[in-house]
């Protein structure tokens, strides 16, 4: 009787936890997903259904799964951790937009995925030390597999003078809630010059954990360790201005203002990007031609004299910074989830973007009713930051760039003629709101 009763009870908690486990059906209609945000816990299955006789697909947005394409499929997919997933039809949708949805995946019952901060607001290392070791905790939870962003990038040191830029991914298994570290390379330049400090940022935490927002961002200080040197430092460079070359390379131009400097120092960065030295010249030089650059890129530069002591010696203060964009490349427009075709698909159009703590490209929309029109949005597909039109003003004997833009976050919207490599680029500095554009001397490449 003790052996049945045993028997029993393991079954039915066999069967309990069968049932726990849901099946919830998306079915296409017309071309989209619908509903197209399901909600369900961890365990719990997504199925996919297609009768409408019209090619469909589906697809997740980290490329975890593929399901089938055609004009009658079923596809099924299980959620095994907690988040935020998306998907989108490959033919007509793209991440975020278009025919596209949303899995929110709960953790079930009591989960606590906990919290995800840096372990202290600031952090310090001797400029001779190599590397300084960052710590990020788990707190407040520990239930389920997660993980969060990180990244290291310039403040008021420069990447590849001063540090090496980092970033990546933290992981945490289920049940683990040490503590996790990465590592942020110092550079020793053997100059005397003020202390400066490294960016830190968490972000994208998954598994349904949070970041703490008061530990989100945190700052790396890089003391200085060098002699002061003999002498004075040079004179800061003026009137830098940059000029596009061809399709890899910007020339730039400089006033020197210093009589003891040993050479100069180049550095650029892109708008998603922090500034590094890319090229150096001798002293008394007043222009250099920086190459291997990307095409139809805009890039911010700035130039500082050096000066003699030590192996490194001083440095001046910066020069202001000039901008270029290089030439495109003539070829046929390639519409893609950061990419817009417009009028007949000869304008190329593409925007990247910068807040104080994060980057990236506008994720593109097209409007099908409107070809010479585009939209763009940064956050999220129901955040719409950007309208971009190309129109054919020929009679005129130009093609228009009209936008307007509904942010204040640092952006540069790129315009590329593919049929001649033409470029216009708009840029707007961080924290201004970004005032309409229209210019009707865009490109004079009619017809």
């Amino acid at each position: 009787m003790h052996n049945r009763l045993v028997a029993l009870t393991v079954a039915a908690l066999a069967t309990a936890r069968l049932a726990a486990a849901a099946t919830v059906d998306v079915n296409v209609v017309g071309s989209s997903f619908s509903p197209s945000t399901v909600n369900i816990q961890a365990g719990d299955t997504v199925r996919w259904t297609n009768n409408t006789g019209d090619t469909h697909n589906v697809k997740a947005d980290d490329n975890s799964f593929a399901g089938p394409s055609g004009g009658s499929w079923t596809f099924s997919h299980t959620y095994s951790t907690p988040g935020t997933f998306g998907y989108y039809c490959t033919f007509h949708g793209f991440p975020g937009g278009g025919m596209a949805g949303t899995v929110v995946v709960g953790g079930g019952g009591n989960s606590q995925p906990g919290t995800l901060r840096f372990s202290q607001a600031s952090y310090s290392a001797n400029e001779n030390a190599g590397t300084a070791t960052i710590t990020v905790q788990r707190v407040d939870g520990d239930d389920g597999a997660v993980s969060v962003h990180y990244a290291a990038s310039a403040g008021t040191a420069t990447a590849g003078a001063d540090f090496t830029a980092t970033s990546g991914t933290l992981s945490w298994a289920d049940n683990d809630d040490s503590s996790k570290s990465f590592a942020v390379t110092i550079l020793n330049d053997a100059v005397d010059e003020a202390n400066e400090n490294v960016q830190l940022a968490l972000s994208s935490a998954t598994g349904g954990a949070a970041i703490d927002p008061s530990r989100q961002n945190a700052t790396l200080q890089i003391t200085d360790d060098d002699a002061p040197a003999g002498g004075s430092p040079p004179a800061a460079p003026t009137n830098l201005q940059a000029t596009a070359q061809s399709t890899t390379s910007v020339a730039l131009t400089w006033t020197d203002n210093a009589t003891n400097e040993t050479g100069f120092r180049i550095e650029n960065r892109t708008v998603d990007g922090a500034f590094a030295e890319v090229f150096a010249v001798g002293a008394n030089v007043t222009s250099a031609v920086v190459p291997g650059l990307t095409p139809s890129t805009f890039y911010l530069f700035r130039v500082r004299a050096s000066g003699s002591g030590g192996s490194g010696g001083t440095f001046s203060g910066y020069s202001n910074e000039a901008s270029a964009t290089t030439e495109g490349i003539i070829a046929a427009c390639v519409a893609g989830t950061e990419t817009l075709c417009v009028n007949n698909a000869r304008f190329q159009t593409e925007v990247v973007w910068r807040t104080a703590d994060s980057s990236g490209r506008g994720q593109a929309v097209v409007i099908p009713t409107a070809p010479d029109s585009g939209l763009f949005f940064f956050f999220g597909s129901t955040n719409i930051e950007l309208l971009v039109k190309v129109l054919n003003a020929c009679v005129f004997d130009r093609y228009w760039v009209f936008y307007s833009a509904t942010t204040n976050v640092e952006f540069a919207l790129t315009v590329t003629d593919t049929q001649t490599g033409k470029v216009k680029t708009y840029f707007n500095p961080l924290n201004r709101a970004a005032p309409p554009v229209q210019d009707t001397d865009a490109f004079a490449t009619c017809p």
